[in-house]
């Protein structure tokens, strides 16, 4: 069994992933495994709602401010709030974790890491 998979299960059985379909609409689950050293491998997983266009917006014009604040804040605005404290909890512990998750969630309102351009 993969450990995408194991994580799946976990949160699936954290959670009645239908019933949280019903009240949120679109969710997603983002699972992240993170290194802070050598000897230690953290599995962190959070659901998601699909991000509105406000919450990208409020990002937009907050991240002049501090885009630390700001991703902390777009996350705050879109994970489901059964898991906001926890999420809290591990950015105070990891704050560089807003930068990964971040990028995820904007990934689904278009941010694209691969792009080109060429002047014609």
């Amino acid at each position: 069994m993969s450990d995408k998979t194991k994580q799946g299960e976990k949160a699936a059985a954290e959670f009645n992933i239908e019933e949280l379909k019903e009240k949120y609409g679109k969710i997603y689950q983002l699972n992240m495994t993170l290194s802070p050293d050598d000897e230690t491998e953290l599995e962190l997983c959070y659901i998601f709602k699909k991000p509105a266009t406000a919450s990208y917006d409020r990002y937009v014009k907050t991240a002049g401010n501090g885009m630390t604040k700001a991703l902390k804040t777009f996350l705050t605005d879109n994970i489901i709030p059964e898991q906001l404290d926890k999420l809290e909890a591990d950015i105070e512990e990891y704050p560089a974790l807003t930068l990964g998750a971040g990028e995820k969630l904007l990934s689904m309102l278009g941010l694209s890491k691969d792009a080109n351009l060429m002047r014609l």
